[in-house]
């Protein structure tokens, strides 16, 4: 079996993390050894909060260099598994600064495509859900959580032609199930 990686992207509150968990519970009953890379925002906005008294207070690149550096050390963690599913890709979180107008090494647009080059690739665009809520992750007002999505879905696209990946447009759904379903039909086609 050849290893996969499934790059789920979209804006705050589309539900790659509700997908990224229910698509790795379907794989594994499958049989399909399966690793997700979260995005992190979780586990470091306790630690921030700490810090900066809100998580989404603290300094832009701070928080995007903490989320790439997690990703990386938890991809390298998960190559071991047939399927990775990445909640964000490598290069969400300079998508993330972009849209802020945050300036960052030209070297970091190397990243992704050093990850995931010689890899089968998916980058699934997540079509975002018609209601949008903050919550203690999504602090953004819509307006801003929309141009986040645009500065990703965007990154995302890129990936396509950098690393020859495969792109697959998620739509919304009145359930979570119904799209990992969609997902895992074109997961299993490309495992063969």
């Amino acid at each position: 079996m050849s290893k996969l990686v499934v790059v789920l992207e979209g804006g705050p509150g589309v539900g790659k993390t509700s997908v990224a968990r229910l698509l790795r519970a379907r794989l594994e009953e499958m049989g399909v050894k399966t690793c997700v890379v979260s995005d992190g925002v979780r586990l470091f906005a306790p630690i921030l909060a700490k810090i900066f008294g809100l998580w989404f207070r603290a300094p832009r690149e701070v928080v995007e260099y903490m989320l790439l550096g997690w990703q990386v050390a938890r991809f390298v963690e998960c190559l071991s598994s047939d399927v990775i599913v990445m909640d964000y890709g490598p290069e969400a979180p300079l998508g993330y600064m972009e849209a802020d107008g945050v300036r960052y090494p030209p070297q970091l647009e190397g990243l992704a495509k050093a990850l995931l080059s010689g890899l089968k690739v998916i980058v699934a665009l997540l079509e975002p859900p018609a209601t949008y809520s903050v919550d203690d992750v999504r602090w953004e007002p819509p307006e801003v959580a929309n141009r986040y999505r645009r500065a990703l879905s965007f990154k995302a696209l890129s990936l396509v032609s950098r690393v020859g990946a495969k792109a697959l447009v998620v739509p919304e759904k009145d359930r979570v199930e119904e799209r990992v379903e969609v997902l895992l039909r074109e997961i299993l086609h490309e495992l063969g």
